[in-house]
């Protein structure tokens, strides 16, 4: 007999044939049947938990497949520049000053989400700005991409960036025209400085159960972890997720935000491969950089921006460094993946990849591509090729459309295709690249339907997807491209009982109403983790 029954539903099952039923039970923490209400109902004993769905959508939890979980529970313990009272720099500098009066002296007073395309002024702060906001802690001010920052006078003194320091290669320290540095650290340069801003671990273990309670209200039962602060971070993730302060399913990339090389290097170097841990926590690919942000933007390009002539972003590594570091990976057993934005930086993660295959042969090795923006047609036919899963984000288009539009012009139409690799037979995922952008599932699901900027500008139209497909990118591919889709990602029997549901049918919403739909409740292993009705999370 089952345990617990949902009845009278819209229970997209996101199986091989896309099917919909009425009804499902659970035993035991996997999903016992899937049918009509009426065959379901005879599965109940006098114990049974019998749940109406009353016509709502039951779903497979959302797994999110490129999601940084420290940096956002640690942002939500910052100010966040989209705070809709923060429209100019004068504003941010008031966040500011009340956050320096609750934080000791001498301690990191941080800022998030920075946008400086729709701030007042149009600019970052400058250095004496945030200066005027306390010069008694060192501040940072990091945009909304994770690539670029603002610092004050202390925090460079901490980072020791002076007039006479060159820029380390892949970045570049902003400069005011008497030379001195402004403050703002691009790339490298910033990432330099993050690492030397880390949190404490009682920060990270804080951060990590605020992320987890977050990410359980929007429906979210697995998360590919796309890396933080290095080793430790990692480790943290596996102690955190083992003991239940991240309720998610965790599989985690093996990298790190700064140099991320000398994290993968420690990594091959022990005897772990890419699914070794258990239910609740596996390492993941091993993860490098190749190039930047696509909204900053410093993508590696092959043909210049078209908002710049003379820019073509930039790379971390030559094609060479990343064979030496990636196909031994390959061979000992690990995933590969890169975040490569530009279509000069997918050309080498592929180029790498095929060289990777024809010397060491896997069947069924299943590298990545983070993100994979700027990917062009014959990319997409080699990932079919070379069985690689891209991670695109069309949660991006409603926050960075119209930048998109503005930089590459043309070549953002077909900016995460979505659409080409549905036909190809490319199992894409979709992520919101938190914290980068909305990690709300409908937001990235409403974006990949829409392609819809904040203009209203629809970036490619002809790479729209439908719901179902959008869905599917979210649960089933997402599964596969962290092999798991014998266990998660549909609603069939067998499978372990990650479970999402809506507070209305979605198949029934508009496209717009989309945004407005909530989780009603969430189950990871058959454990509920997130009831709305009770207003509480539950371990």
């Amino acid at each position: 007999m089952a345990k617990e029954l949902f009845i009278n539903g819209e229970v997209i099952t996101v199986n091989g044939k896309d099917e919909i039923a009425e009804a499902i039970a659970i035993k035991d923490g996997r999903i016992m049947a899937v049918g009509t209400t009426d065959e379901i109902l005879k599965l109940q004993d006098g114990e049974s938990e019998v749940t109406d769905l009353d016509g709502r959508t039951l779903m497979p939890g959302i797994i999110e497949s490129h999601i940084h979980t420290t940096m956002y529970g640690a942002n939500v313990l910052a100010v966040s520049c989209k705070n809709p009272e923060i429209r100019s720099i004068p504003d941010l500098l008031r966040k500011l000053k009340e956050q320096a009066a609750e934080v000791p002296v001498g301690q990191w007073v941080r800022a998030w989400g920075f946008n400086e395309t729709i701030i007042e002024e149009g600019r970052f702060p400058t250095r004496e700005e945030l200066d005027s906001a306390t010069d008694r802690h060192p501040v940072m001010v990091v945009r909304a991409c994770g690539h670029i920052s603002a610092v004050n006078s202390k925090g460079l003194e901490i980072g020791g960036i002076t007039r006479d320091m060159p820029n380390p290669e892949g970045g570049e320290i902003g400069r005011g025209a008497d030379g001195e540095p402004d403050g703002r650290l691009i790339e490298t340069a910033h990432m330099n400085l993050y690492q030397l801003a880390a949190h404490t671990r009682e920060e990270i273990r804080d951060a990590h159960r605020i992320a987890s309670n977050h990410f359980a209200e929007k429906g979210i039962t697995s998360i590919h972890d796309a890396t933080g602060y290095g080793i430790n971070n990692i480790e943290a993730l596996r102690e955190d997720a083992e003991a239940g302060i991240i309720k998610q399913r965790v599989y985690a990339m093996v990298g790190a935000l700064n140099k991320p090389e000398e994290v993968v290097r420690h990594y091959l170097e022990k005897d772990i491969r890419t699914g070794d841990g258990n239910e609740r926590f596996k390492y993941g690919p091993v993860k490098v950089f190749l190039d930047g942000s696509s909204s900053g933007p410093t993508v590696w390009t092959t043909e210049p921006y078209t908002s710049d002539s003379e820019n073509y972003g930039i790379h971390y590594l030559t094609q060479e460094e990343l064979d030496e570091l990636f196909i031994p990976a390959h061979e000992k057993g690990w995933q590969i993946t890169a975040h490569a934005q530009g279509d000069a930086a997918i050309d080498q993660l592929l180029n790498t990849i095929e060289k990777a295959l024809k010397l060491h042969p896997h069947k069924d090795a299943r590298h990545r591509i983070e993100h994979a923006g700027l990917a062009r047609k014959d990319h997409v036919q080699r990932m079919k090729e070379l069985g690689v899963v891209p991670t695109p984000n069309p949660a991006f288009f409603h926050e960075y459309g119209d930048g998109y539009m503005k930089n590459y012009g043309k070549r953002a139409e077909g900016m995460y295709p979505l659409k080409s690799y549905s036909e190809n037979g490319v199992p894409a995922t979709l992520t919101a690249d938190c914290p980068v952008a909305d990690f709300n599932p409908m937001r990235g699901i409403h974006g990949a339907i829409t392609r819809k900027a904040q203009s209203g500008q629809v970036v490619g139209e002809a790479e729209q997807i439908s719901l179902l497909d959008a869905i599917r990118c979210y649960t089933m591919n997402a599964a596969y491209s962290g092999f798991g889709e014998k266990e998660t990602g549909s609603i069939e029997v067998g499978k372990m009982a990650d479970i999402a549901i809506l507070n209305r049918s979605i198949l029934t919403a508009n496209v717009d109403e989309i945004l407005l739909i909530n989780i009603d409740r969430t189950i990871i292993g058959g454990e509920t983790v997130y009831d709305r009705n009770m207003e509480v999370i539950r371990a």
